[in-house]
């Protein structure tokens, strides 16, 4: 499948800033299910961009201004070709979880992390003990997890904010897709199940169904779900807000341990003002007949606001908020 993306943010700030610095995070990736075709990041006003690769393999992209301005707009175009991801053609039994080299190997995915604050004895490694106590593989205890998930919460944008704990979240039963990304992976971690948050577009009318069979242009934000090693296959993408595989209508830009390793933009401004963010994420199906450096679609949304504080102040976009 050929998609085209537009991603834009527009920022704005009552009083001139003086300086701003940003990091974005919005280049699909390149991997063995997706090839990008054409990609382009522009700015007004016009800006230089310098673009590494992070710790995960995610491309960043830095641009920043060092004269006052009040407003700052950065466009993200892309088209990506996208394929079917293959289902496990294993399923390694639970004891292949206790293997040393494997746990060595997915080390950094077995841990607690910022966002992901599961601890032993809590009630996220209660529930996940006794989601999984039946399964016979791992592939049983993901699949295990990822229904409970998404029997534990409701989708309900704007019910939590990033920094929300697990326990927390379990507590107030609702959130939007990087709630359930980062409970599941609570969970299975603490089961002893490595596994990883990735950030990514998702070509669906809505953000609870995988599907946008009569849309050929939909408005959304980005998007969250998990990849799970698997012993002696590899990683296996799941979304647990729809409770399904992962296929030719999500988008990779890059995974990391949770959110803080993926976040879209993160950035900071100097200035006594407050600021105002839009944004939006604009995807379609493309004909294979354009060549990839058609436009991607665009249209116009402001839907997610930011407050600043005095002094160096933080701006950041964040994932189905």
């Amino acid at each position: 499948m050929r998609l085209g993306i537009s991603y834009r943010m527009h920022f704005r700030y009552s009083e001139p800033v003086t300086e701003c610095q940003n990091e974005v995070r919005v280049r699909p990736r390149d991997d063995d299910h997706q090839r990008v075709l054409s990609y382009r990041l522009t700015s007004q006003p016009q800006l230089q961009v310098f673009s590494v690769h992070d710790y995960w393999g995610t491309v960043v992209e830095q641009l920043g201004i060092r004269t006052p301005h009040t407003e700052l707009e950065l466009l993200a175009e892309a088209t990506v070709e996208t394929a079917a991801r293959p289902e496990p053609a294993e399923a390694p039994a639970v004891s292949a979880l206790d293997d040393a080299g494997f746990r060595l190997e997915h080390f950094e995915f077995l841990e607690p992390s910022q966002h992901v604050d599961w601890r032993p004895g809590d009630a996220v490694e209660q529930r996940a003990a006794a989601t999984v106590a039946i399964a016979a593989s791992v592939p049983e205890m993901v699949s295990a997890v990822v229904a409970d998930v998404r029997g534990a919460l409701s989708y309900e944008q704007g019910a939590t904010d990033i920094g929300v704990s697990l326990a927390k979240l379990l507590e107030g039963g609702a959130g939007v897709c990087q709630d359930f990304a980062h409970l599941a992976l609570g969970m299975l971690r603490s089961a002893g199940v490595p596994a990883r948050y990735v950030s990514g577009y998702l070509f669906a009318a809505d953000e609870t169904s995988a599907n946008s069979e009569t849309a050929d242009i939909v408005t959304v934000q980005t998007h969250a779900w998990i990849e799970v090693a698997l012993p002696g296959w590899g990683w296996w993408a799941l979304d647990p807000t729809n409770g399904g595989p992962v296929g030719e209508r999500h988008v990779v830009i890059g995974c990391g341990r949770d959110y803080g390793d993926v976040p879209p933009v993160r950035g900071a401004f100097m200035g006594s003002g407050t600021a105002e963010v839009d944004a939006e994420v604009l995807i379609g199906r493309q004909s294979e007949d354009l060549p990839p450096e058609a436009p991607a679609p665009r249209r116009a949304r402001s839907d997610v606001r930011t407050p600043a504080a005095p002094s160096w102040s933080q701006q950041s976009q964040q994932q189905q908020q």
